[in-house]
């Protein structure tokens, strides 16, 4: 078990994965404990008993922190660990009980965080009159939630109240001491019902209030949002807790490359490096001699002699580990093509990046396949194939978005520390293997010039367009972009069964451009957040003979669905109707596997009898 950072619940402790803390664990995420519904607190309070950040600093990430355009420096989460004593060793992530209301599951009454006044363990009871059970008391399914990231309780009184029609009812106040809000179920929803006043209200999943006075997030003690700022747009919806428009994590991920993924770690040059506590020592000595001094004590430190901390120094000072590259933020995709395009010199098995060519052996394949068979296609068609026996990925948590307006660009994205003023981002460091390939970009254009390919093609890209979705990095939709995200999912789902590895471990990354940087390839790769790594079987599955192998089974999985002739006649299906002939039967894979939502999907630019590539390179 990952028991990668703990969540506080009074005096109790929750393990969670360091990778879900970064998702839907993450800041602002609702998720359920053993006895109660928390929500994870913003990353000002991710502080030690010092009150300094517990967040442990990656270094070696200029790069990706360039591609990504992230000024911020990455840091991991804080771990902590629960001893046999029941204390706890390291930093904790602290989460509080959200939502405070809880109801009564026979009568119906309601009470706000009856958890208060009660000792840890104790579970709250209805205390209602007229209830004779007293059962235990249940948290309620619903928060009200806003574009701008907003969250808090349904103010449960005032949507009571919020029809009053006498006088004794708009001038009802809200009573702590007891029960006096009533919960029932009716036909077309749920009511609320005041039991002093007689008010009450209807309400279902996605009515809209008001904000009213509530705090922007259920932890915060600043004033309450100040509604004249909202000119108008201070309507929320009223959502239960695991709809997905509750939280939206947004992440952003990147490979590291090299000169950084070459770093020799455990050198006194790493060392020296990760420690600005002694480089900062040494350089504030004012003189040749209180530099000697601090020199010699960092020797010592690090045991090591002194003219290797001198070495070290002067590696630094020339600009290690980048030595003055320069990299245009941006251009993610096409800095890692680069990198797994080319091989690595003298690579080492320790470093971040390492890659074995296959091409040439692919290709002489050639000689043993008839040109214009199914297997001489391929090996026409693949240009580059690459095993990734090692990669390293930086995962990053940019924020968290409540997605309840339909035009997309209006819910806000809230940072991780609510105020967008921490120097740092959450962060966690992923170790995996991978089958990179690249496709002949000429053959793949010429392809996409047939008039039934590009007519097919731009249905799909007029309703991208209008869509109004967004991805990071950018992408083109293109009839070679269809192609190959839809190769990368069916040979993710034939991965699923030939290496062993489930669909849902497995992630894709779509390298697809004609301009500044002309690309055409798949990387198809696991990422764990163990330094180990994984198995091995799928980097192994880039062995020639293995991969022209796999590709076959590929394609005919591709040729044949279990819902064809629906799906393979389909003009538009999925979200958006963005996806042509791909249904879960045949092509679309689990959430965590694709980047761009299952969607851009089209079988029939594969094997398609007028539109498939495949059948392009066949010839008339």
């Amino acid at each position: 078990c990952f028991a990668g950072a703990e969540i506080m619940k009074s005096s109790g402790y929750i393990p969670v994965r360091l990778s879900h803390v970064l998702r839907h664990c993450s800041v602002g995420a609702i998720m359920r404990g053993p006895e109660y519904v928390m929500t994870m607190v913003d990353t000002r309070e991710w502080t030690d008993r010092q009150g300094q950040t517990g967040a442990t600093l990656i270094p070696y990430v200029d790069q990706v922190r360039s591609a990504l355009a992230i000024e911020q420096e990455l840091r991991k989460p804080p771990v902590a660990r629960e001893m046999d004593n029941g204390a706890v060793d390291g930093v904790c992530l602290p989460a509080i009980r959200f939502p405070k209301w809880m109801s009564c599951p026979v009568c119906g009454g309601l009470a706000f965080a009856p958890w208060r006044d009660g000792a840890f363990g104790v579970h709250p009871r209805c205390t209602a009159e007229n209830c004779a059970q007293k059962p235990m008391l249940e948290q309620l399914p619903w928060v009200m939630v806003h574009a701008e990231g907003h969250l808090a309780d349904v103010p449960w009184h005032r949507l009571a109240h919020a029809q009053a029609g006498t006088q004794e009812q708009r001038q009802c106040r809200p009573t702590w001491e007891r029960v006096s809000l009533f919960l029932s179920k009716t036909a077309y929803g749920w009511r609320i019902r005041c039991a002093v006043c007689g008010a009450w209200q209807e309400f279902r999943q996605g009515s809209r209030l008001p904000w009213g006075q509530a705090h922007k997030q259920p932890w915060l003690r600043e004033p309450p949002w100040d509604q004249a700022s909202a000119q108008g747009k201070s309507l929320a919806h009223i959502l239960e807790i695991n709809d997905t428009r509750v939280h939206a994590a947004r992440t952003q991920n990147a490979l590291v490359i090299p000169p950084e993924s070459r770093v020799h770690k455990g050198t006194v040059l790493d060392r020296l490096y990760c420690s600005t506590s002694k480089r900062a020592e040494i350089d504030r000595a004012q003189t040749a001699l209180a530099r000697k001094s601090a020199v010699h004590r960092v020797a010592q430190e690090l045991r090591c002699s002194v003219s290797d901390v001198l070495e070290a120094l002067e590696e630094i000072d020339k600009g290690y580990p980048l030595y003055g590259k320069h990299f245009t933020p941006g251009l993610l995709l096409e800095n890692e093509y680069k990198a797994l395009s080319e091989p690595i010199p003298d690579v080492y098995e320790d470093e971040d990046l390492v890659t074995r060519h296959r091409s040439v052996q692919w290709k002489d394949q050639g000689q043993e396949w008839p040109w214009h068979g199914l297997q001489g296609r391929i090996i026409r068609l693949v240009d580059r194939l690459v095993s990734v026996t090692r990669l390293k990925e930086i995962m990053v948590f940019q924020g968290f978005q409540r997605p309840v307006d339909s035009d997309l660009d209006q819910n806000t994205l809230v940072p991780p520390d609510i105020v967008a003023q921490s120097q740092w981002l959450p962060a966690i460091e992923l170790y995996g293997e991978g089958i990179f390939f690249t496709l002949d970009h000429e053959l793949l254009s010429q392809w996409a010039t047939c008039p039934s390919v590009g007519q097919r093609s731009l249905q799909v890209q007029n309703r991208f367009a209008r869509s109004g979705l967004r991805f990071e990095p950018e992408i083109h939709v293109s009839p070679e972009f269809i192609f190959l995200h839809t190769l990368a999912h069916v040979l993710i789902k034939e991965l699923e069964a030939t290496a062993g590895y489930p669909a849902a471990s497995l992630k894709e990354r779509i390298f697809c451009s004609s301009s500044p940087v002309p690309m055409a390839g798949v990387l198809i790769y696991v990422a764990v957040p163990d330094v180990v790594g994984s198995l091995g079987g799928l980097a192994e599955q880039a062995e020639p003979k293995r991969f022209l192998a796999l590709m076959d089974r590929v394609l005919a999985r591709a040729q044949w669905c279990s819902l064809d002739p629906v799906c393979s006649e389909h003009l538009g299906q999925g979200p958006h109707l963005l996806n042509r002939a791909a249904c879960h039967a045949c092509a679309l894979i689990p959430e965590t596997s694709c980047i761009y939502g299952n969607i851009l999907l089209d079988r029939a630019f594969l094997i398609g009898e007028t539109s498939g590539l495949l059948q392009y390179l066949q010839g008339p």
